[in-house]
């Protein structure tokens, strides 16, 4: 995907906006600049100062920031609030309905580049695949998020829902070793590097619990549980959480805990990785 803010798209963006409008490079140049630095400014051979976009902007009668970027001024506000109703759709109406309203979001969150929203449209995909039973789906489009969140530059926390997507997967699909792989790998790589956020620790613990019961491992999935419950409190919400997975592999809605006077250190039950 190209560079929005490269000074040959601005340039093709300004000239594309300003034949649509019907104005001469004079027209759009008045009166503060010249129609050959509109012309030079079109061409890609300059980058234009923040004033001068400001004032093309106002003559072209769009917003700074959608000549600056190519997006509609109110489109990741619109995306964001898109993706909650899809959310809510989800919750209330299923897995088809917000599928297709997820599906329209994503091509949108795509089209003008926006990674962080792309992967959120991917993340809720992924959940309503998981929900119809389409387990390998799911499972791509997990994967997919994750990639576009680490090619834009994302730290691990904030890769932490599309991991755990990818290890509720494998755990429904009955691959109840690599799953645990995952998670625990994931707490590993958080602890090592001190990124203990308590978004990111509570998700992955909590979703640890019913790999660990299915596997036997009833002291891991307690102790799990019990970080999980002393993360709680101190959760910050930023995204829906979809349903966690209970030891049968049904779906059951998380509950906040009553708030516990210390929480433990965030480490991890010890479980062995499978060896590949």
């Amino acid at each position: 995907m190209e560079n929005r803010d490269d000074p040959v798209v601005i340039g093709r963006r300004v000239q594309r906006l300003r034949v649509d409008r019907g104005l001469t490079q004079r027209q759009l140049a008045e009166p503060a600049y010249t129609p050959a630095y509109v012309s030079t400014l079109e061409a890609g051979r300059v980058r234009p100062s923040e004033e001068a976009l400001r004032h093309i902007a106002g003559r072209l009668g769009v917003a700074y920031e959608e000549l600056l970027t190519g997006r509609p001024a109110r489109l990741a506000t619109d995306l964001r609030l898109g993706l909650t109703e899809a959310r809510r759709t989800l919750a209330t109406a299923g897995a088809g309905p917000a599928a297709g309203r997820y599906r329209a979001l994503l091509a949108e969150a795509e089209e003008h580049g926006l990674a962080d929203l792309t992967a959120e449209a991917l993340l809720g995909l992924g959940d309503c695949a998981l929900e119809s039973g389409e387990l390998e789906e799911g499972r791509r489009c997990f994967e997919r998020a994750e990639e576009c969140l680490a090619d834009a530059g994302a730290p691990l926390p904030a890769r932490v829902p599309a991991l755990r997507g990818r290890a509720v997967a494998h755990y429904l699909a009955g691959e109840l070793r690599y799953a645990v792989y995952l998670l625990e790998s994931t707490l590993d790589e958080l602890n090592r590097g001190g990124l203990h956020d308590p978004d990111a620790l509570l998700l992955l613990y909590a979703s640890a619990i019913g790999p660990y019961m299915d596997m036997g491992a009833h002291a891991r999935a307690a102790q799990a549980a019990e970080l999980a419950l002393a993360l709680a409190p101190a959760r910050a919400t930023r995204r829906w959480w979809p349903a966690c997975t209970a030891p049968s592999r049904a779906r059951c809605s998380p509950r906040a805990a009553s708030p516990r006077p210390t929480p433990p250190s965030p480490g991890r039950p010890s479980c062995t990785a499978p060896s590949s």
